[in-house]
């Protein structure tokens, strides 16, 4: 089994952030939103989150929930390495 690895957040209403892992639907442009607990269970991902329609939940949009990308933390920064760097 590989190892959980969130790439997004799910932020609650009362601002409680879960990490989460989003997984691609072939079939739909809508993603499976995985809780650490779901994937290390193996079970079923209880929401869905689409780019326009947001999250749901069986098909019922869920208006208090939010998708968002986890933030790089503060000390990490990008950097090009040139391989023809003298």
């Amino acid at each position: 089994m590989s190892i959980f690895a969130p790439t997004h957040k799910l932020i609650a209403p009362a601002g409680e952030e879960t990490p989460v892992m989003l997984f691609s639907q072939s079939e739909s442009h809508k993603y499976r939103v995985m809780s650490e607990i779901e994937y290390l269970e193996g079970s079923e991902a209880i929401y869905e989150w689409h780019p326009c329609q947001g999250v749901t939940y069986r098909g019922f949009v869920l208006n208090g929930l939010k998708i968002l990308p986890l933030e790089v933390s503060p000390g990490w920064h990008y950097s090009r390495v040139n391989s023809t760097a003298n």
